[in-house]
């Protein structure tokens, strides 16, 4: 028998995680504006124009599978839940003929019956209006692009800075439980099936976004040894086992579910960026509360962890609000990332959904770290002093004797379409010899990646400069980059460029890096949305560490190792919360 999550089971499941995040060192609600939002924003940049393709969701106000299973009381057999999912189809289809018979031609691409009833599809924007009119129609709702929510060798985790005491690791545990039995399903990007950090947890996966079925991460098509990331990192922090030097995951023995939402897939710009629909995402709900998609859904995951946002789309009544709840009601507990937007003050909207909706466990990012690194930095154009102080350090290692390098300046980055050229290409001049090789390299302004660094790294680079402040340490790193990188104040970075451009020599230097006390350590990550949600409540309900945790990164390093590095975002603190969930699901089934 299938038993109905109440409100109120949901609101004590959420609290009793929330105590155990505290115990191991989550945020109270203090705040810190050490390094404020803006100092992330060489981190996260600004996000890619997605080509969403101009489509649209459509709410049917016949009932869900979880509409009936919420109405019955909670309680369905699994003949009755096969018999109302075929239901549930059967009123879709009618309805999508009588829209047909009334002048609106539909052509779902994704349908919709268990945690709502609708249908995704491209729609002329002129049958927008007789859809919302029209009798069997709740509602319209455009699709929106969702983000990955995120911006080392044994002996570096053995080190003090990302040791057992450093905060860099996953500290919460619950005596006896290790999540054996539960299922978590991971809604995100393509995962490294083959990580070793991940073996014997993940489950016969599902792909949304290709019909191959393989949820395995894609390799960028413009940029070779790119592959989808995220999900890699997050299935870590939850049920990693058996890491270097004891690292661990929060329920080493849980079963992850990979359920690839996102990935590579063109942008407006005529390349490709890392990212996935509403559409993609309420399907993956779909997939997650009945995996076999026989109907019965006495099957589902006991936890959903989504690691995408919908920036600031909080809405109470929109899809992923409805199927949140719809998952609740089929015994399904959804915990998403707050996002990564920074807090939104007397205002709303800086809270994304899904987190930000009430059906579903939003978290916020805290700062656990003891000890973060920093660097002296010296930066010269000819005999004029342009920066001079303590810096921190972006990058998980930093050096251990002065770094000396002229300073280059990479062009706004350039477009490569996904038929021809390669993003690499930039870095090397006509006859492959490498133009930063031995040299300091001032990234333009927008989003800085590991792989963008790593690939720096590979060209020769000494050193890495960001535009504009990045607090220490953020920036997740493994051996493969092991090159400086600091932040540089926005008016330094213009001189720099302006410098440059003049032919006057530009010279950088960094001293060995050094762990210096954590400001921040215990307050909410700056990044961190929170505030006013759209329909009036405060959120997120929680916070969990999310800042320079270390965890797996998908591929290989030359040596054929696995590679570890670093993740921060608020979905690292929502992957934290999940796993905390699995072992109280295991205590407390």
């Amino acid at each position: 028998m299938l038993t109905h999550r109440s409100t109120r089971r949901s609101a004590a499941t959420a609290t009793a995680v929330a105590a155990l995040v505290l115990l191991a060192g989550g945020a109270t609600g203090a705040t810190s504006t050490e390094v404020g939002a803006e100092g992330w924003q060489g981190l996260l940049g600004t996000r890619s124009e997605p080509e969403l393709g101009g489509r649209w969701i459509v709410v049917l106000r016949a009932p869900s599978l979880a509409d009936r299973v919420r109405r019955a009381g909670g309680r369905a057999t699994e003949l009755q839940m096969r018999a109302w999912t075929t239901t549930a189809r059967n009123a879709q289809r009618r309805a999508i003929a009588g829209l047909f018979s009334r002048g609106a031609p539909v052509d779902p691409e994704q349908s919709y019956v268990r945690v709502l009833n609708g249908f995704a599809a491209s729609l002329d924007p002129m049958l927008l209006p007789a859809l919302e009119r029209d009798h069997v129609v709740a509602g319209v709702y455009p699709v929106r692009a969702s983000y990955p929510a995120a911006t080392p060798a044994a002996s570096t985790f053995e080190s003090e800075a990302f040791g057992p005491a450093s905060g860099r690791r996953v500290g919460l545990e619950l005596p006896g439980a290790d999540g054996a039995g539960i299922t978590v399903a991971l809604l995100d990007t393509g995962i490294d099936t083959r990580h070793p950090f991940l073996q014997g947890r993940l489950l016969p996966g599902i792909d949304v976004i290709d019909a191959d079925g393989d949820p395995t991460a894609a390799q960028n098509p413009t940029a070779p040894g790119r592959p989808e990331r995220h999900a890699t990192e997050l299935a870590g922090l939850v049920a990693g086992a058996r890491g270097p030097a004891g690292l661990r995951g929060v329920a080493p023995r849980v079963s992850l579910l990979p359920i690839r939402v996102a990935g590579w897939q063109p942008d407006s710009d005529g390349g490709v960026s890392t990212y996935g629909r509403t559409d993609q995402l309420v399907a993956g709900l779909e997939a997650a509360v009945d995996p076999n998609g026989d109907g019965d859904a006495h099957d589902a995951a006991r936890i959903a962890l989504v690691g995408l946002v919908e920036p600031f789309s909080s809405f109470p009544d929109g899809p992923l609000a409805r199927a949140g709840r719809g998952a609740l009601a089929l015994d399904m507990l959804v915990v998403a990332p707050a996002g990564n937007d920074g807090p939104a003050g007397p205002g709303y909207g800086s809270i994304a959904a899904p987190g930000g909706t009430s059906g579903v466990l939003g978290v916020a990012a805290a700062d656990s770290r003891g000890r973060s690194p920093t660097v002296h930095v010296l930066l010269r154009a000819g005999l004029r002093v342009l920066a001079s102080g303590e810096t921190p350090l972006g990058g998980a290692v930093g050096p251990d004797e002065v770094v000396s390098a002229r300073v280059v300046a990479l062009p706004r980055r350039q477009v490569v379409a996904v038929t021809r050229g390669n993003a690499l290409d930039r870095l090397f001049d006509r006859r492959g010899y490498s133009r930063v090789a031995g040299r300091a390299v001032l990234l333009p302004s927008g989003p800085t990646t590991p792989e963008a660094v790593r690939e720096l790294a590979a060209a020769g680079a000494r050193a890495v400069l960001v535009d504009g402040p990045i607090p220490a340490g953020s920036l997740g790193l493994d051996e493969a980059a092991d090159v400086p990188i600091v932040g540089i104040r926005q008016g330094a970075a213009t001189q720099v460029r302006a410098a440059i451009a003049d032919g006057v020599p530009v010279e950088l230097d960094v001293g060995a890096a050094s762990l210096d006390e954590n400001g921040q350590l215990g307050a909410l990550a700056p990044f961190s949305s929170l505030g006013l949600a759209l329909d009036g409540g405060s959120r997120p309900a929680i916070a969990a560490p999310g800042v320079g945790l270390v965890t797996s990164v998908p591929g290989r390093n030359e040596g054929g190792a696995a590679r570890y590095g670093t993740i921060s975002g608020s979905s690292a603190a929502a992957a934290l919360v999940a796993g905390a969930a699995a072992l109280l699901a295991e205590s407390r089934p």
